[in-house]
Parts: structure tokens; C-alpha cells; sequence
């Protein structure tokens, strides 16, 4: 069989793929074990998925379906589609990492799930720059925090230091609490992401970046206290080494030149399926965990 013939073969099973995982998604939505927002939709979910990744590469330029494993690109939709978010609207990114493919939560995503399922109504945030006057206190029978006094002028604004920054959070029940961070809290969140705080967005940007950090914080404390709490794993959010990743792969594939096999996706182990038991986390701007 010819190199060529071998290519589209495999291109044929991936692109099969999408297909495969609404298959499953239907499936447990007819059994009960997975409910989806009403105003979600599978099907378009999983076209743009293929869409953007049918572009997506890694430093290489190899694209992710041809160079991912069709189980973990399965997987990587799969969660999509469990968590109900769309690629399209920015909510999720999908990471390659050696020959593997992963979907992460953006923080669009998060706010998005907080409003779903953690009774979050509105979010705001707000970067402290350096010069700026800014207090806040705990009220200590609710637990909340609360800005007292944010003042900032057009100096401190320009001055480029971000030393802090919060979210406010309306909630559906009425209720109001405040995230705050320092630089310290952001800049330890930036290190567990993929790019260590060093990409040109954290750079060029830090005031964006802190104000969604904060948000990331905020919103994943409410989905995790809430009743899908499930739908974020114990790890959910740890940093993904990419280079440490494409690395051990290109080792792997220099040992053992061995072909390897394409099995069916619906014998392949599907990760966080198990999240399905009930109704129901950026390469570039990925801020990690938020903790």
C-alpha cells in the first residue's frame, strides 16, 4: 500500500470522527446521562471543532488530524460537547502536545459555565495598577469581600504596572462578592500555564490578562461549588508542556519504528466520559489553573 493511499485512509477514519462522537453524545442524552443546554447544539458544535482544527498545527505545521491520534482528537470533542461549549464564540482552544490533542477551557468558557450552572448572573473585572488607591474589606458574616475604594487617574492607568486585580460577581439570587488577586496570586496562575506568563499577550497586555485571570479564579470556584461540580476533574487545568510533550514524541518515534494500528473510536478508552454519570478549564493566553 502506498504512502499516499495510507494518508487518505487515515484522513477518512479522522474525518469520520465528529460523526462518531455525536453517535456517543445521542446515545447518552437517550439513556439520561448527559442533558445539554437547550440552546446547544452538538451537531454545530462538532462541524466548527473540525473546521478549526482542520487548520490548526503545531510548531512544526503539522496538522492536528493528521498528526493526533484519532482517540485523543474523540476525546478532545467529546469533552467539548459534554461541557456544551462552542469554538466558534472563543469558549474552549484545542492544544496539540506530541501526537495528542486536548480541549481547554477559555475563560469565555468559564463564565459561560458559571452562568449555566453556578448561579452567576454578571462579571466584572478590573486591573489595580500601580498609583492607584484601592482598599476592600471581609465582611465577616457572609465571608464576601468587598472594594471600598478604587481610584485610579490617567497616570496610573498609563503606568503599565499591574500590582493586582478583581472580578465582581452579581449573582441570580441578588447576592454580590469579589474576587481580588495580587500580582504575586496572578503571576503564580501565569506560571502554570503552557507559555510561563511570556507570551506576547501577557507582555503587551498584562492588564487584560490579570482581569481574566481573576475571572478564570472566580468562575471556576462557582462551577466546582456547584451541583456539576463533576464537570471539572481533579486536574482540570494543570498545565500542559507542550515542548516537554512534542519532545518525548519525537523520541518515542525515533526508537520504535514500528506502524502503528488504527483501532475503531468506539473501542478507544474515552476520556471523562465518566462525566456523563450526571447532567450536567490558552496556548497563546492560557493563564492555567487560577489557584
Amino acid at each position: 500500500m502506498s504512502t499516499q493511499t495510507k494518508n487518505t485512509q487515515v484522513a477518512e477514519i479522522k474525518k469520520d470522527i465528529s460523526a462518531q462522537v455525536l453517535s456517543k453524545i445521542e446515545g447518552f442524552q437517550q439513556t439520561g446521562e448527559l442533558s445539554l443546554p437547550k440552546d446547544y447544539s452538538p451537531e454545530n458544535a462538532l462541524k466548527s471543532a473540525y473546521l478549526i482544527l482542520s487548520e490548526t498545527e503545531n510548531k512544526q505545521k503539522q496538522k492536528a488530524l493528521d498528526h493526533c491520534t484519532k482517540e485523543s482528537i474523540a476525546n478532545a470533542l467529546l469533552k467539548m460537547v459534554v461541557w456544551g461549549l462552542s469554538p466558534l464564540k472563543k469558549q474552549c482552544d484545542f492544544i496539540m502536545y506530541g501526537n495528542k490533542l486536548d480541549c481547554s477551557i477559555e475563560y469565555t468558557g468559564n463564565i459561560a459555565l458559571a452562568k449555566r450552572y453556578g448561579g452567576l448572573k454578571e462579571i466584572k473585572a478590573h486591573a489595580i495598577f500601580e498609583g492607584d488607591e484601592f482598599e476592600f474589606e471581609n465582611d465577616v458574616t457572609t465571608g464576601c469581600k468587598k472594594v471600598t475604594l478604587h481610584k485610579q487617574t490617567l497616570q496610573s492607568l498609563g503606568s503599565g504596572k499591574v500590582i493586582g486585580a478583581y472580578a465582581i460577581m452579581h449573582m441570580v439570587d441578588g447576592s454580590i462578592d469579589t474576587e481580588i488577586m495580587n500580582i504575586k496570586q496572578i503571576e503564580a496562575a501565569w506560571n502554570q500555564g503552557a507559555m510561563n506568563g511570556n507570551s506576547p499577550a501577557h507582555k503587551n497586555f498584562p492588564d487584560q490578562m490579570a482581569k481574566k485571570t481573576v475571572i478564570n479564579r472566580a468562575c471556576k470556584l462557582l462551577i466546582r461549588g456547584s451541583n456539576d461540580s463533576v464537570l471539572y476533574t481533579e486536574n482540570e487545568g494543570e498545565r500542559i508542556d507542550t515542548t516537554s510533550a512534542d519532545v518525548a514524541y519525537e523520541v518515542s518515534q525515533k526508537a520504535n519504528k514500528k506502524e502503528i494500528g488504527f483501532d475503531d473510536v468506539e473501542d478507544a478508552e474515552v476520556v471523562h466520559e465518566e462525566v456523563a454519570s450526571e447532567p450536567q478549564k490558552e496556548v497563546v493566553e492560557q493563564d492555567g489553573p487560577g489557584f
